[in-house]
């Protein structure tokens, strides 16, 4: 059988297995890095997230702090310790999200019933790095530096992208700039496992298919611009769905595809649950893919 016939059935079978976990299963998907060196709260461990993230960075690496974790005057308190004297916090936001009645509609049994909205409520906190507190003996559940271990099959794949843009590891965020062409992701090291590192760059691999020297999506609209407007949302499912089938490819299938389906159903809520929408994406996702593996459906590789 040639290599097209045999991806091909590859490719089917997985977009039906992925069709039947999106009507069946409860999803919820992860981000599946964790940033490294983030701010977090000591007392919960948990990192900060949004403007507070940047912010905290910022004054760590400003105030040359030792370490990224911060307190509350309260919290501080609580473990036995105090803060010092003279000492200025870092202010933090957070948000307080009520519902409240905004009006009513009829369901379709003809009843009456309520439409809701959200109403988000400020509150300003005061934070104080460690390095400002005294009278706690602080430890740091710190992770053992982590390994990276290249799989093998799905570096063949990379190195057999004969187009692949310049992939970087800076920052914490993973994506394709189209006007750049380049492909940035986060530490190898800051990932879950090896599999989820492979199936966040080949997804980030497929984006780059669309560029006009490639496959020339972006040339029939801007995709990877208006966060949540139908094409950003269009593009999304093609590179979820291409890369579901590069992890089939590689034999990685298995540690992404759970994750793989609550991203790709997350997506789906903007094209109103639409189901043709993913036989389109799957066809331009196995296009990419096909485009990535250099395989020619004309013939074979």
């Amino acid at each position: 059988m040639k290599a097209w016939e045999n991806f091909n059935e590859l490719a089917e079978s997985v977009t039906k297995e992925i069709i039947a976990g999106i009507e069946n299963e409860n999803l919820t998907w992860e981000q599946v890095w964790s940033p490294q060196n983030a701010p977090k709260n000591y007392a919960s461990n948990r990192p900060y997230l949004g403007f507070n993230a940047l912010w905290l960075a910022w004054v760590t690496i400003h105030k040359k702090f030792s370490k990224p974790y911060f307190l509350t005057f309260k919290q501080a308190k609580q473990l036995g310790g105090n803060v010092k004297k003279d000492e200025k916090g870092s202010k933090v936001v957070f948000w307080k999200i009520s519902k409240f009645v905004k009006g009513q509609t009829t369901n379709e049994d003809g009843q009456d019933q309520d439409i809701f909205g959200r109403k988000f409520t400020p509150f300003i906190w005061t934070v104080f790095n460690v390095d400002q507190i005294e009278g706690i003996d602080f430890s740091f559940n710190e992770e053992e530096g982590k390994v990276f271990s290249p799989i093998e099959v799905c570096e063949s794949i990379i190195s057999g992208f004969q187009t692949c843009p310049a992939i970087l590891h800076e920052g914490n965020d993973a994506y394709y700039s189209p006007s750049r062409d380049l492909i940035n992701m986060p530490a190898r090291e800051s990932f879950k496992g090896d599999e989820q590192y492979y199936s966040v760059l080949f997804h980030e691999m497929i984006h780059s298919t669309g560029h006009g020297s490639r496959l020339g999506r972006f040339s029939e609209r801007p995709a990877l611009v208006g966060f949540g407007s139908v094409e950003y949302s269009k593009e999304e499912l093609i590179a979820e769905m291409g890369a579901s089938y590069l992890n089939a490819f590689a034999g990685i299938k298995d540690a992404n595809f759970k994750n793989s389906l609550a991203y790709l159903k997350g997506w789906l809520k903007p094209l109103q649950d639409d189901p043709k929408m993913l036989i389109y994406a799957a066809q331009k996702a196995h296009q990419a893919a096909n485009y990535i593996l250099g395989i020619d459906q004309e013939g074979e590789e």
